[in-house]
């Protein structure tokens, strides 16, 4: 009996070992399947990532073969294209383009081109898309855009000429990959426009319009952008983009901005030319064509008259002379104030209260000079921090006086000028008095002169607030004056 109980106890033993050899085998087994699957899964998205590598390189590539055959004649120029299995498709006309000037004013609109841009484009197996257009070349997943390679706009600072080179494709047609040969078949260069005095418009519609919208932000900066490709009612993938004026929209992001830190003038006699201790060296644009076109507008269409016993609102002003005590109150609207001559200010200066914390701002243009002699701030109601409440704005000609040694100024100035001769002692600011004047804000001006080291200036740039130097509708006039349009007819095909 227990002879036979020990045997079958033993049987059981080895059938429960084997039964374990075997479980454990099948956990090794679904443990390799899984290391193997990922590791399958991570060389074929480092394989795809890749190919798609090597098809942007080609692409860049064929825009450098495209524009060499520009400048070679009818000699073809020979590469190897490498468009994956699938290859890629040449479309004829898939984008289009528009360019006119207008005057600042929107009015006496003049055609200059208009036509089509070529395409060729590569699309993956996961919808991203790979594609030369117009000379640059764009990669495009979803709604998510990259510039690989810059389109060929070229503006010519020494010439105020801007380049506008256009590449159309001679048919609609499948490439392969492999060897490909790139042509020129034609050029048609347009007569030399004459555009000084006016604004170039360039309307582009395309489906790789984000990347056209891109690099035209990147190159000039947002202000440059006067239809976004997709939103508001525009859902055809047309970008609207204005040319030729400097971009200011971040010039109060110093506290100070002179073109050489040379221009600060100290009179304490021992050449301390403190408090300023870090100077942005830029040159911005003078406003003197902007002040001038405001003047022409405002004494016409103005809406209100200013009051010194009475607080003001939001709204357009104009007056020849801006002299005395002035109070603002901005509780719906900014208010723009536009003076034909010089700005004195006296009494209790020029304050501004109920501005919603800061949300609404008083600017004023003047074509004079400034004599500030009192107070030039936003009251406790507006919070002391910000100072861009108040933003005072002149022409390349404008001086500045801060002459009281006991006021504030707590705001922003514009001053943009290259009319001043520092070094001869002809300072554009000069802040004088016996100490005690207080500058809180940001400067943008041709040269600064103190005649205390005890005046109190405090100069911080803008971290997160942008200010509207310019009111939409009266930028100056570009610094162009030539536009250079030549339309080139590419033919591409396989070997």
């Amino acid at each position: 009996m227990n002879l036979r109980c020990g045997g079958r106890g033993g049987e059981a033993r080895g059938q429960a070992s084997v039964l374990a050899l075997i479980l454990l085998i099948g956990m090794v087994a679904v443990g390799s399947i899984g290391v193997l699957l990922v590791g399958t899964e991570a060389m074929a998205s480092a394989e795809h990532q890749s190919e798609q590598e090597r098809i942007e390189q080609a692409f860049v590539e064929l825009s450098t073969s495209i524009s060499s055959s520009t400048v070679s004649g009818d000699t073809s120029q020979s590469m190897e294209l490498h468009a994956g299995e699938r290859g890629a498709i040449a479309h004829h006309g898939s984008a289009t383009y528009e360019i006119w000037t207008e005057s600042y004013s929107s009015e006496n609109e003049t055609p200059v081109a208009n036509g089509s841009i070529g395409t060729v484009e590569y699309e993956g197996t996961d919808g991203t898309t790979i594609a030369y257009e117009g000379g640059g070349v764009f990669h495009e997943t979803g709604s998510q855009t990259r510039v690989l390679s810059a389109p060929p706009i070229d503006y010519n600072h020494e010439t105020s000429t801007l380049s506008f080179p256009v590449f159309g494709l001679t048919e609609n047609k499948s490439i392969d990959s492999g060897d490909i040969r790139v042509r020129q078949t034609d050029a048609n260069r347009s007569p030399k426009s004459y555009i000084e005095d006016d604004h170039v418009f360039i309307e582009i519609e395309s489906e790789y319009c984000r990347g056209w919208e891109q690099y035209f932000v990147d190159q000039a900066g947002d202000t440059t952008l006067q239809q976004a490709c997709y939103g508001a009612e525009n859902a055809d993938g047309k970008v609207k983009v204005r040319l030729g004026y400097d971009d200011i929209e971040n010039a109060f992001s110093s506290g100070v901005a002179l073109p050489s830190e040379d221009n600060i003038g100290s009179g304490t006699g021992n050449g301390n030319k403190q408090p300023i201790d870090d100077v942005d060296e830029t040159e911005y644009v003078p406003l003197d064509a902007t002040i001038q076109q405001l003047r022409d507008d405002f004494k016409e269409n103005a809406s209100g008259e200013l009051s010194e016993t009475n607080s003001n609102s939001g709204g357009k002003y104009y007056v020849e002379n801006l002299e005395g005590s002035y109070d603002f109150e901005l509780v719906g609207d900014d208010a723009i104030v536009v003076v034909n001559d010089s700005v004195t200010t006296d009494g209790s200066g020029i304050t501004v209260s109920e501005c919603g914390n800061g949300d609404h701002s008083l600017k004023i243009y003047a074509a004079g000079d400034f004599s500030i002699h009192d107070d030039v701030k936003p009251t406790d109601e507006c919070g002391e921090e910000n100072v861009d409440t108040i933003q005072l704005y002149g022409t390349s000609t404008s001086s500045v006086d801060f002459h009281d040694s006991s006021s504030t100024f707590r705001g922003l100035l514009y001053v943009a000028s290259d009319e001043f001769e520092p070094n001869n002692g002809d300072y554009q600011i000069d802040i004088t008095g016996g100490g005690g004047f207080t500058f809180e804000g940001a400067v943008i001006a041709n040269s600064i002169y103190f005649d205390s080291a005890a005046n109190k200036v405090d100069l911080n740039g803008l971290e997160d607030s942008t200010v509207d130097v310019i009111p939409e509708g009266y930028e100056p006039a570009p610094q162009l004056t030539y536009l250079n349009l030549v339309e080139h007819e590419i033919e591409i095909r396989n070997n």
